[in-house]
């Protein structure tokens, strides 16, 4: 469900106190080890998922301070809305958001690009409660139809309407003769502590969410991982989390903008050339993860760390397929919607 320029506004009000609560890890030090001169940035997360391990390990490594700009790295508790709210405004240099909460305001007519891809492949994990597994007979030896078979006449908790789990589950269903808005019933929760808690008592039947959030509820023993988005092979060249920016920031300060992507790009790296060198920076930032859910997590999540920031055509053409087979079109093409040059600019 696309969310109306209106409505952005009204978020935006609320973006100071969030901005004023959420501030995680120890940020990149002020005159660091490299250049300086960019001055400081808040960058907002749209929500604390492992998946932004390549924003977590660029502040932990200090790769923004290196390019000259202090980081501020900001997760918004009321989820993407308030994330691209507080980009809209002016009060985010970047908001890294799930794609299709990145394209709804472009698509509105909102000041935003999308500006880099932090994660290749489509990281949500479907979890089915231990009531539901035991119910439809749901084993580790099931196929993948009678896993999403499971969902048939369950309340699916998600983030928000027409988030990334609502258009998993609009793109995967119909594939197994389901009709998402008939065969189950989507409930937007808001975060996941919600989720959790309805799932302990029985409200729902499914959950939703990207990692660690399928692997901590296998961990808290209150349900199963029925299926993940990676199990479906057109999706593994979506661009599951992006960066956006805002269009005045492009024009006006887009230094600032370059030096946020080849931070990026040196963390992305960094993962995929020794994943092990970046574990320390994750584990600070999710300490209260039992050490197998957090491993588990992390080994899903580095796998998805694309070899570039580049938001290229073929990836576009990617979200732009989903979106039509999810029924949700995107409305917007590649050169309205990405960033690219400045993107070929910053990482050479």
């Amino acid at each position: 469900m696309a969310r109306s320029n209106r409505g952005i506004g009204a978020a935006t009000a609320a973006l100071a106190l969030v901005l004023g609560l959420t501030s995680c890890g120890d940020g990149a030090a002020a005159g660091g080890s490299g250049k300086t001169g960019l001055g400081s940035a808040t960058i907002v997360l749209g929500g604390k998922v492992i998946t932004w391990a390549a924003a977590y390990v660029a502040v932990c490594q200090n790769y923004f301070a290196d390019h000259g700009l202090n980081v501020d790295l900001t997760v918004s508790p009321q989820g993407t809305t308030s994330a691209i709210a507080g980009l809209v405004s002016g009060d985010a240099l970047s908001a890294m958001t799930g794609a299709p909460a990145a394209v709804s305001p472009i698509r509105e007519g909102a000041p935003v690009q999308m500006l880099f891809n932090a994660s290749l492949g489509y990281g949500v994990q479907v979890v089915g409660s231990n009531k539901l597994v035991a119910a439809k007979k749901i084993t580790p030896d099931s196929s993948l139809e009678d896993r999403v078979h499971a969902l048939r006449g369950e309340t699916v908790a998600i983030l928000n309407p027409g988030d990334s789990i609502d258009q998993l589950l609009r793109f995967v269903l119909p594939k197994y003769g389901m009709d998402p808005d008939k065969d189950i019933r989507m409930l937007a929760l808001n975060n996941y502590s919600n989720m959790f808690a309805a799932m302990k008592i029985d409200k729902i039947g499914t959950l939703a969410g990207s990692p660690p959030n399928g692997n901590q509820a296998e961990s808290q023993g209150i349900g199963k991982i029925l299926f993940s988005g990676d199990e479906f092979t057109e999706l593994a060249n979506y661009p599951y989390l992006v960066g956006s920016a805002n269009t005045r920031e492009l024009a006006q300060n887009p230094d600032k903008l370059k030096a946020l992507v080849a931070g990026m790009a040196d963390a992305m790296k960094l993962l995929r050339d020794n994943p092990e060198a970046g574990k320390p920076c994750l584990r600070k930032e999710f300490p209260d993860l039992d050490q197998k859910t957090f491993d588990a997590a992390y080994e899903y999540t580095v796998k998805s760390v694309p070899d570039s920031p580049l938001i290229t055509p073929e990836v576009f053409k990617s979200l732009s397929d989903f979106a039509e087979t999810s029924g949700q079109p995107l409305g917007v093409d590649y050169d309205k919607a990405v960033a690219s040059d400045l993107v070929k600019q910053a990482i050479g």
